[in-house]
């Protein structure tokens, strides 16, 4: 996708890694609005359909900054035409941008901040798909590596802090295996 206008980043789409075959499928529609999730084995990926035009599949999940509430999306943002760059969206077992009538740039910007595993707060300007506006979203990649090193660091505590229930079982089955090997 070109960047034909000085307002709009098109870049995104080269800073996918990961691509998806569709296989020759195509929506009644044209559009790319019949995946699912499950199927789309990473939480960023980049193809192109049988007209040669450029897609992005995006998982996100983002946090209620009230309620302090997780929650996960995904949407499918398509070139329209092949020979126009801007971009349309279809859902992908949810949606969390509304595009009707093409993207904006302040939404070419959000896609692009995502892409670059950004933690982004939601403004008006991104036309966030729900009532819920004081929120953050990041892509999946971003979540799962926090949530992963978060596991980590309580692993590590429960591990060799002797308040929890398994770091006494290991230091006694320890204790009871160097017992054994005294007698």
């Amino acid at each position: 996708m070109e960047n034909n206008s000085p307002e709009i980043d098109f870049t995104f789409y080269e800073r996918v890694p990961d691509t998806y075959d569709l296989g020759g499928r195509m929506g009644h529609t044209d559009y790319i609005d019949f995946l699912t999730q499950d199927e789309v084995p990473k939480n960023m990926m980049k193809g192109t359909d049988l007209y040669g035009r450029k897609f992005l599949t995006m998982k996100i999940g983002g946090i209620g900054l009230d309620d302090n509430k997780f929650f996960r999306s995904a949407q499918v943002f398509f070139q329209r035409y092949t020979d126009a760059p801007n971009i349309a969206s279809a859902d992908f077992e949810g949606s969390f941008i509304q595009t009707f009538g093409g993207a904006t740039p302040p939404q070419y910007q959000l896609i692009n901040d995502l892409v670059d595993g950004k933690v982004v707060k939601i403004k008006e300007e991104h036309r966030f798909n729900s009532s819920r506006c004081n929120i953050i979203i990041a892509n999946m990649d971003y979540w799962e590596k926090k949530f992963a090193k978060i596991i980590q660091k309580n692993w590590f505590i429960s591990r060799y802090n002797p308040r929890y229930t398994i770091c006494k079982k290991i230091l006694n089955e320890q204790y009871d295996e160097y017992e054994s090997h005294l007698e």
